[in-house]
């Protein structure tokens, strides 16, 4: 955060005193979603040392007055004023890279037809990226990345072509365009997300800036690059030593592991990656991915069957042990006729304006006694080696009581009369103690105190080392429950984004102050690829 804080700040410097703006420019549509997005793409360009700029709308003209590139995401219906200023700065020769519009005007300036909107007909379905060609120089061959939603397009004809086509979790190509190449830049009929192929993402982007500016971006500096982060990486990767006894976690939000329908898999590489431990993601407030008669059964166990049965199956004899996650009072996933049920019911707290939220109400003593009874459930019908609590918490902005923690900690009492001993109750909490109390009525120190939990896991999300020695200095302060702290590590969290270096260091401080393990999230492509075969080297 506090890097990308600063080369904003050094962009504005520059501006104010009259150096030249960035090449490239991020134009992001509407300042919730797709600026989150936008903020990946200037992440990616940021690695591979292409400075950008965030714009808006508002600021189209000014942003593309010295730019070579501009990426637009979810620019679905611009304006006359916009359009009339993508079309002056295609003439004057600028290059567009659109993402995810259904824009017939914008289409048309880009030589595309959209073809309209769909979604998924099965799981999986597009799951891949397959480039048909090898410019620019860069392209990657494929690029992992699972989308549930298109905006189809295909090129008018003379006016472009398919650069990839969507391929299916079997590797089954669907015909469906994902790039397309023209004489104004490129389109691609979703949007580049957060999951997959991180690295290959980036790399992508950079040979596409590098097509449109040279002096940004070359395929032989980044193989140089790349070649020496690899040696250095693995050079301080081979210098770690295993410790025995020690945690070694993973957080799998997906709750269908690695490879979706292949648990087995998955498996296999947490045992060869020496991972203990497996959060899976299985349930919540309005959720369920296994066999539940409490929670609503989820489309994804009506479309890829009882997830947990199936991750039990495969680690059965791995030495893995799985823990069944469930997030608590949060119903953000839920359907929008579930969230009814839970109005009618009373549930929802509402924010502090009065406005209904979609967090469920932890002084409400039969939400408490619904999520019990799931858990309950799961203890009674699965052989988990542990529950794993998440948002056991007030929404941070709801209005709420003076002794709001009571209720969340009357909650994990209740939870772990649930869940006996051997079997372990694990609660993913706020690093930030004690200020998590005050705010979400979190106190995790006082569960510890009273041996509720066996584990609490904070989630010490941050790239700033200071930051992360002064979670691990808490932590430490007090020792016997120093012993029950697992800290949770943000590889590609919202909050932070870890290469494997840093990942080693966070998990060498962890070691250093005494603490028994620590727990990664999350379980993508960029764990998998990017991450595990460094730690298996040496510090796992």
């Amino acid at each position: 955060m506090k890097k990308s804080l600063l080369v904003f700040g050094l962009l504005a410097f520059f501006s104010a005193f009259g150096a030249p703006a960035p090449k490239v420019a991020v134009v992001a549509q509407e300042p919730g979603y797709y600026t989150a997005l936008s903020k990946h793409i200037v992440r990616w360009l940021g690695g591979q040392k292409i400075a950008s700029a965030l714009a808006t709308p508002a600021t189209l003209g000014k942003s593309l007055a010295n730019a070579k590139l501009a990426f637009l995401v979810g620019c679905d219906d611009p304006g006359e004023s916009e359009m009339r200023t993508l079309a002056d700065y295609c003439r004057r020769g600028g290059k567009l890279v659109v993402f995810y519009s259904a824009s017939p005007k914008l289409a048309a300036l880009m030589g595309v037809k959209v073809l309209g909107y769909k979604a998924a007909d099965y799981p999986g379905q597009w799951s891949r990226m397959d480039f048909r060609v090898t410019f620019p120089e860069g392209t990657p061959a494929a690029i992992r990345q699972t989308s549930t939603v298109l905006k189809r397009a295909v090129p008018l004809k003379g006016k472009g072509r398919i650069m990839a086509t969507w391929s299916d979790r079997t590797g089954r190509n669907t015909g469906d365009a994902a790039w397309i190449s023209t004489a104004h830049g490129y389109w691609m009929t979703h949007i580049l997300t957060a999951d997959g192929d991180e690295d290959l993402k980036a790399r992508f982007l950079g040979a596409l800036t590098g097509a449109v500016a040279p002096e940004l971006w070359s395929y032989a500096a980044y193989k140089a690059r790349q070649a020496k982060e690899v040696a250095e990486t693995r050079r301080l990767a081979l210098a770690q030593k295993p410790r025995a006894g020690e945690i070694h976690a993973v957080w799998d939000h997906s709750g269908c592991g690695l490879y979706p329908g292949d648990w087995p898999r998955t498996i296999r590489l947490l045992k060869e990656s020496h991972v203990t431990d497996l959060f899976v993601n299985m349930g919540g407030a309005g959720f369920a991915h296994y066999a539940s008669d409490v929670l609503p059964r989820s489309k994804t166990f009506d479309q890829e069957g009882d997830q947990l049965k199936a991750c039990l199956a495969a680690a059965k004899g791995s030495g893995i042990r799985v823990h069944a996650w469930l997030l608590c009072f949060n119903a953000t996933r839920a359907t929008p006729a579930r969230l009814e049920i839970f109005r009618k019911k009373g549930w929802r707290l509402k924010t502090a304006d009065g406005k209904l939220s979609e967090y469920l109400d932890p002084s409400n003593e039969e939400v408490r006694k619904y999520l019990l009874r799931a858990i309950s459930e799961i203890r009674g019908r699965y052989a988990v080696q542990g529950i794993h609590l998440d948002f056991v918490r007030w929404y941070e902005r709801s209005a709420r009581p003076a002794n709001a923690a009571l209720y969340i900690s009357k909650f994990v009492a209740e939870a772990r009369l649930m869940v006996r001993r051997p079997v372990w109750l694990t609660t993913a909490v706020l690093g930030k103690y004690p200020s998590c109390v005050a705010a979400v009525g979190q106190d995790w120190d006082a569960w510890l105190r009273a041996n509720l939990v066996d584990y609490a896991v904070p989630m010490d999300y941050a790239e700033s080392t200071s930051q992360f020695v002064s979670y691990l200095r808490q932590h430490a302060a007090n020792r016997s429950h120093a012993r029950k702290i697992l800290v949770g590590i943000g590889v590609t969290a919202n909050e932070s984004r870890l290469s494997a270096r840093q990942v080693i260091e966070q998990l060498s401080l962890v070691r250093r102050y005494g603490l028994p393990g620590a727990a990664l999230f999350d379980l993508d492509t960029t764990l998998e690829k990017n991450i595990l075969p460094y730690l298996k080297m040496g510090i796992w």
